[in-house]
């Protein structure tokens, strides 16, 4: 699999797909788990969003 960010490629995805691959993401784990946690807070305010209409 190539190394470099795919044109098509968020950093979300370039990260998530190469973060088992030391010196190629810097924390790499600490990233996806930060992007897990913004996708939960982001549902999370919807949900409430969505109450509140």
């Amino acid at each position: 699999m190539d190394r470099l960010q795919q044109p098509d490629e968020n950093r979300e995805a370039f990260v998530r797909r190469n973060v088992g691959r030391p010196g190629l993401v810097a924390n790499g784990p600490t990233l996806v788990d930060l992007y897990d946690r913004i996708a939960k807070l982001e549902q999370r305010v919807e949900e409430l969003s969505a109450r509140n209409d």
